[in-house]
């Protein structure tokens, strides 16, 4: 699609994600877990800068446009920033400019800055028009996408020789941190009651933050712990990649939270990595905006 909607504006499209140059070492992602650091469900996640590679490379795809009319563009670390991205496209003849946010959560990165980088590139790019995609937000996709990590990793051979217990099999879902002021989270409970109804009797979903503001870990164990009374904890790490909050505050967190409950058998499924699931949501908010700006 190189002509929009409107016929005679041909469209670019910016995928934002966050940012980082870590990721790259196994120590850093779920499989640090595991006593051996290579565990037989390890999906050999990509680093961030790899693993959003993948993602343009894939939205390009489904959104059947030209190579050209797709940059990936990133908040902290990785170049090109968002005012660059869209002067690159402009100068390649694509004046119409969907920026859509590659992020989880509802946090001041997909909230606040977003508007403050829309001002900015339209002060510092007259002439462009430019328009925001809804970012990824609570979406049944990604409920799936986690029940698929659950399913993955109690299909291993390594979950399947340890004895899970009688009581219910606990799912502790943990997103990156953010400030309460910024993010109450509501939608990630939301997003947790819908992952339990996907997941049927005998399990019990809690959420949490990696760090920052609640829903803590702990007070997440002790939900799962003490008033649902799990035999197992199961940590899904709500992150794409491996990184430095994956080691240090979710592996971490976790670390203290099987000690406190020496009892519970504790397991952790790799990061949601690149997914056709998460990109066609993506995909879709681009669509919207198409749509939208339509005669």
């Amino acid at each position: 699609m190189s002509e929009d909607n409107n016929g005679k504006d041909r469209w670019g499209v910016v995928l934002l994600g966050h940012g980082s140059q870590r990721g790259t070492s196994k120590a850093e992602c779920s499989c640090a877990w595991s006593q051996d650091g290579s565990p037989g469900w390890c999906q050999e996640c990509p680093s961030t800068p790899d693993g959003l590679k993948q993602a343009a490379n894939r939205l390009q795809g489904m959104l059947d446009i030209d190579q050209s009319q797709m940059v990936l563009s990133c908040l902290e670390f990785l170049e090109p920033f968002p005012h660059e991205a869209v002067k690159m496209l402009n100068e390649r003849g694509y004046n119409q400019v969907v920026m859509a946010p590659f992020l989880l959560g509802n946090g001041k990165h997909a909230t606040l800055e977003m508007n403050e980088i829309i001002e900015e590139v339209r002060e510092q790019i007259p002439g462009i028009r430019l328009h925001l995609a809804g970012g990824l937000g609570l979406d049944t996709n990604l409920a799936d996408l986690v029940v698929q990590r659950v399913r993955e990793l109690e299909g291993s051979e390594e979950h399947a020789a340890v004895d899970q217990g009688s009581g219910p099999n606990g799912i502790l879902l943990v997103k990156a941190g953010t400030k309460t002021e910024y993010d109450d989270c509501i939608w990630l409970e939301e997003l947790g009651q819908l992952i339990e109804d996907r997941l049927g009797d005998n399990y019990a979903v809690a959420v949490a933050q990696s760090h920052y503001g609640d829903p803590t870990m702990d007070s997440a164990a002790a939900k799962l712990a003490e008033t649902r009374g799990v035999s197992s904890i199961m940590c899904v790490p709500y992150i794409f990649f491996p990184g430095i909050i994956l080691q240090r505050n979710v592996i971490g967190g976790l670390e203290k939270i099987k000690a406190r409950y020496p009892h519970i058998v504790m397991s952790m499924t790799p990061p949601l990595g690149v997914d056709d699931k998460i990109m066609s949501i993506t995909a879709d908010r681009v669509r919207q905006v198409w749509n939208q700006v339509a005669p």
